[in-house]
């Protein structure tokens, strides 16, 4: 079951914060992953150790962010912001920055092992129905927790100039708002509504 905490002070969350942060311009030299399920860990391990530059590196300059389509139109908590259709990569990264400047704790669990692998002449490869959890703790008692959800995810393998592939994130759909449905009365929350909250 999805569960929230109450969360006090949203808006003391959103303080702007410079360009010069790594999150802009030209992606840099990839992460070295050479699978999908190694992007995939690549970026679970940047959000847990709040290293936004091995985000960035996991994600291809064209990626693109989409939220739940329950989340589409609403409003997170406390805040103006509309959630959009989708973010860019420098919306995500920007938000994924905000996220580990402000949070006490962050804890994003994607278990890699039904990623499944792409047949060897693959350049792109889909994931799907891969479970995520997340807990972003803002003190060491408030947060937000979206689990037992589920994303896809799509991916494309690159070459560098010596003839390695590696593989980079560029698609991310996000499907952990859609249990709420299931449980009325509880308060949503969902890995989209929690970045935007960061935005």
């Amino acid at each position: 079951m999805k569960r929230s905490i109450t969360l006090c002070g949203v808006l003391t969350l959103v303080a702007a914060f410079g360009c010069d942060d790594g999150t802009q311009g030209p992606t840099p030299e990839p992460t070295g992953a050479e699978s999908p399920a190694e992007a995939l860990e690549a970026v679970a391990l940047s959000f847990n150790q709040r290293d936004i530059k091995v985000l960035a590196s996991a994600l291809s300059e064209n990626f693109v962010f989409y939220f739940d389509p329950h989340d589409v139109g609403q409003r997170p908590p406390g805040r103006q912001y509309i959630i959009p259709e989708s973010w860019s990569r420098d919306e995500f990264l920007q938000a994924a920055k905000k996220m580990s400047d402000k949070a006490y704790s962050i804890n994003l669990a994607i278990p890699t092992g039904r990623v499944g692998a792409p047949a060897e002449n693959e350049t792109t490869y889909k994931a799907e129905e891969i479970s995520i959890s997340l807990v972003v703790m803002i003190t060491y008692l408030e947060g937000y927790i979206a689990d037992g959800g589920y994303c896809d995810f799509e991916f494309e393998r690159y070459e560098s100039a010596g003839g390695k592939k590696y593989w980079r994130l560029t698609a991310w759909w996000d499907r952990t708002s859609q249990g709420y449905d299931e449980y009325p009365g509880i308060a949503p929350t969902s890995l989209g509504r929690i970045l935007s909250l960061f935005r």
